[in-house]
C-alpha cells in the first residue's frame, strides 16, 4: 500500500550510536564515558573530513570530465578546424601553429565517469552516517546535560525517552490521552501560559522515528519559556516492520492497510491538549513523512490552524484532493541534494518495489506554487531569494535560500521556501535553524 513507500527511504538508525554508548553504563561524570563521548565526537569530525575530501575529489573528477567532453567535441564537431584533416592532425591556433589535441580513449572517459558515480555513492553515504553520528551526540548532550544521571536511560519507549528529554527544559510535562491509542503524547507547557494567546506548536517524527527522535533533532522543547509557546509530541503507529509512521493521504481507515485516519487522531489529540489550556494559533511542523502529514493536515484543515512547516517532506501529486482548503501559511525547507525525497519531486518515475505504479510525490516548487494559488497569489517563474542563511552545519558557507511571497495572497498568509543547496534529507541543522523556525511560524498571527 502507498502512503508509506515514499517516505523511509534510508531509515537512518538516529540514536544507534548514543544507544551503544548508553549501554556502557556510562555517567556524565564517569571519565570513561566522557572518553566515549570525546571518541565520538572525534568520529563525528573525522566522517566530516572524509565527505570534505570525497566532495573536493568528486569536484575535481567533474571538471575533468567536462573537459574530456569538450574535447572530445571539438575532436568530433564539424566546426572544430575545418576540415577532417585538421580534426585529425590538430587544432590551427590564431598565431598560425597547431596545437595537437590528444586522442581522448574512450576507456578514460569511462573510467572517470565510474569513478565519480562511486565517489558520489561515497559522498552520500558519508553524510548519512555523519549525520547519524551527529544527531547521537545531540542527543546524548540532552539527556546528560547538568546531570549526574546514566546514560542508559537513554533506553524505553518513545513516551519515557520523550518525557526525560522534556522534562529538563523547564516546562510543565502533560499527558494527553486518546481514547484510540493507549500509549499518551507529551504536552510541554511553559510557565507562562495565558489562556487563549499561548500558541500550541505539534512536532510530527518522521517514518521510523518517535517523539523523542524528533524532539532531539528539532529541539523547540528548549524554548517553550523563553519564546512562549507548548508543544505537543504525538507518535504514529507502527507498521508490519515495527515503524512509526503517519498517513498522509485520503486512503482511510483500513489500519491492516496501513490507512489509519491520522488527520482525525491528530484533530482530537489537539482538541484534548486544550483542556489543559484554550490555546491561540496552532502550528504543525513535519520532518519527512511527518512533513507530508503536516502538509495533508493543511490541506484537511483543523481547527486554530495558522501555519504548517515542512522539512524533506511534501505531498501527493493529485492537488484535487485539496480543493476547498482553507489557505494558511506555508514553509517548504527541502536540500536540493535529498535523495530520499527529492527536490523535483517524483511524479513521472516508477517505483519498482510498487509494480512499477508511478510514484506519488510533488517538488518543492510545485509546493509552493499550489499553495501560492490556495492562498489567491502566484509563485513567481524567477523569484529572487531574500536572505541566505547558514543553516546546515554539514555543507560549507551559507547554503539555504530563502524565498518568499507575501503580496497579493490572502490577508496575513505567507508562502516560503528554504532551498538548501547541497543539503541531503538529514540536514545538520542546529540552534540555529531551530531558532529561525520557531521565529517564523510564531511570526504567522
Amino acid at each position: 500500500m502507498g502512503p508509506r513507500r515514499f517516505h523511509g527511504g534510508s531509515a537512518v538508525c538516529i540514536l544507534a550510536a548514543a544507544l551503544s554508548f548508553a549501554c556502557a553504563g556510562g555517567t556524565g561524570d564517569d571519565p570513561a564515558g566522557d572518553d566515549r563521548m570525546v571518541a565520538l565526537e572525534a568520529k563525528t569530525r573525522s566522517l566530516e573530513e572524509s565527505l570534505e575530501a570525497l566532495a573536493s575529489e568528486n569536484a575535481r573528477l567533474r571538471r575533468e570530465l567536462a573537459v574530456l567532453s569538450e574535447q572530445a567535441g571539438a575532436l568530433e564537431g564539424p566546426e572544430a578546424s575545418g576540415d577532417a584533416r585538421d580534426r585529425e592532425e590538430g587544432v590551427a591556433d590564431p598565431e598560425g601553429g597547431r596545437e595537437e589535441q590528444p586522442a581522448i580513449p574512450d576507456e578514460d572517459r569511462t573510467q572517470a565517469a565510474e569513478r565519480l558515480d562511486d565517489l558520489d555513492a561515497r559522498v552520500r553515504e558519508l553524510e548519512d552516517l555523519a549525520t547519524t553520528v551527529e544527531w547521537a551526540i545531540l542527543a546524548v548532550e540532552q539527556w546528560v546535560k547538568g546531570e549526574d544521571k546514566p546514560l542508559s536511560q537513554l533506553e524505553g519507549t518513545a513516551l519515557e525517552r520523550t518525557v526525560r528529554l522534556t522534562a529538563d527544559s523547564g516546562g510543565e510535562v502533560h499527558f494527553i490521552v486518546h481514547p484510540e491509542r493507549e500509549e499518551p503524547s507529551v504536552l510541554v507547557m511553559p510557565v507562562a501560559a495565558v489562556d487563549g494567546e499561548t500558541p500550541l506548536i505539534v512536532s510530527l517524527h518522521g517514518y521510523g522515528g518517535d517523539s523523542a527522535i524528533q524532539a532531539a533533532y528539532v529541539p523547540f522543547h528548549e524554548r517553550v519559556n523563553t519564546h512562549g509557546f507548548a508543544l505537543l509530541l504525538p507518535n504514529g503507529i507502527r507498521d508490519a516492520e515495527g515503524n512509526r509512521f503517519w498517513n498522509p493521504t485520503d486512503e482511510c481507515c483500513d489500519s491492516a492497510k496501513g490507512g489509519q485516519d491520522d488527520v482525525a487522531y491528530l484533530t482530537e489529540l489537539v482538541a484534548r491538549a486544550e483542556e489543559v489550556l484554550d490555546f491561540g494559533p496552532v502550528y504543525f511542523f513535519g520532518y519527512s513523512n511527518g512533513g507530508f502529514m503536516a502538509h495533508h493536515i493543511a490541506c484537511k484543515g483543523l481547527p486554530g490552524l495558522r501555519a504548517v512547516a515542512g522539512l524533506a517532506g511534501t505531498s501527493y501529486v493529485e492537488e484535487t484532493l485539496c480543493e476547498g482548503a482553507s489557505p494558511v501559511s506555508v514553509l517548504h525547507v527541502h536540500g536540493t541534494a535529498d535523495d530520499v525525497i527529492r527536490f523535483e519531486g517524483d511524479e513521472s518515475d516508477p517505483d519498482q518495489q510498487e509494480d512499477g505504479e508511478p510514484a506519488f510525490y510533488a517538488g518543492a516548487l510545485d509546493m509552493v506554487t499550489r499553495w501560492s494559488r490556495q492562498a489567491g497569489c502566484d509563485w513567481p517563474g524567477q523569484p529572487q531569494p531574500y536572505a541566505t542563511l547558514d543553516l546546515d552545519r554539514l555543507v560549507a558557507g551559507a547554503e539555504t535560500r530563502a524565498f518568499r511571497l507575501e503580496s497579493g495572497c490572502a490577508d496575513g498568509i505567507a508562502i516560503e521556501l528554504w532551498m538548501s543547496m547541497g543539503s541531503s534529507h538529514a540536514p545538520g541543522y542546529g540552534e540555529t535553524f531551530v531558532d529561525a523556525l520557531v521565529d517564523w511560524l510564531l511570526s504567522q498571527e
